[in-house]
């Protein structure tokens, strides 16, 4: 890494959105006890966010995890707004809370020693806090799209079954108006029957009349 050496006066923009609350302070890492900047990550993107800070820093430098110290490393970031030389800066999640030390080469950030480059740091910070609400709305929305489809298909088989207890009715009418036909035909029919049964009744008491006409002696 180069020797630090501060910029010339740079513009520092305002920031209006609602940002959390950032600190400053000495904090223990793996390269020491350094000045740091930490901040409280916003609801719900504790789990998110380690991944989340290497993709955010990569127009900066390539950011790796030490498995061991369990800390994030970009080596050489370069960050104009901060320095004409590299910057190292080391970065560790604990919960809810991200904590990050800018390594300026020989000497860490600091506001009082570094007031405009660690307004940009805190910029940095403001930003992936923003970014981080981004992507927990837009998580939020797509759920919410998920239940409004899961909503839409279920109100869609409501009606499918509705057109096909319709289908069922009519059908049902249908053979309810043939049932009912058939057993007035039935009805007509055993009238019928019944007067043929009659007729043969009558037919073999006459057969058999016959017979025992043909027995007398």
């Amino acid at each position: 890494m180069k020797k630090f050496t501060l910029l010339p006066l740079i513009l520092i923009l305002s920031v209006t959105f609602s940002y959390g609350q950032i600190t400053e302070g000495k904090s223990y890492m793996s390269a020491g006890t350094y000045n740091s900047l930490a901040m409280i990550l916003p609801e719900g993107s504790a789990e998110i966010a380690p991944k989340e800070w290497d993709k955010f820093l990569k127009k900066y430098g390539k950011t790796k995890r030490d498995r061991k110290t369990d800390e994030y490393f970009t080596d050489d970031a370069e960050i104009k707004e901060m320095s004409d030389n590299t910057i190292d800066i080391y970065t560790k999640f604990s919960g809810s809370k991200i904590t990050v030390w800018f390594d300026l080469g020989g000497t860490y950030l600091s506001s009082t020693e570094h007031p405009q480059p660690y307004a940009f740091a805190e910029k940095i910070l403001n930003d992936f806090e923003l970014h981080l609400k981004i992507l927990l709305v837009e998580e939020e929305i797509q759920a919410e799209e998920e239940a409004l489809e899961e909503l839409q298909e279920a109100q869609e088989k409501l009606v499918k079954d509705k057109e096909d207890l319709e289908e069922d009715i009519v059908e049902w009418k249908a053979k309810i108006a043939q049932a009912e036909a058939d057993i007035k035909q039935n009805i007509l029919d055993q009238a019928a029957k019944n007067t043929e049964i009659e007729q043969q009744k009558t037919v073999i008491e006459k057969v058999k009349a016959r017979l025992a006409a043909l027995k007398v002696p």
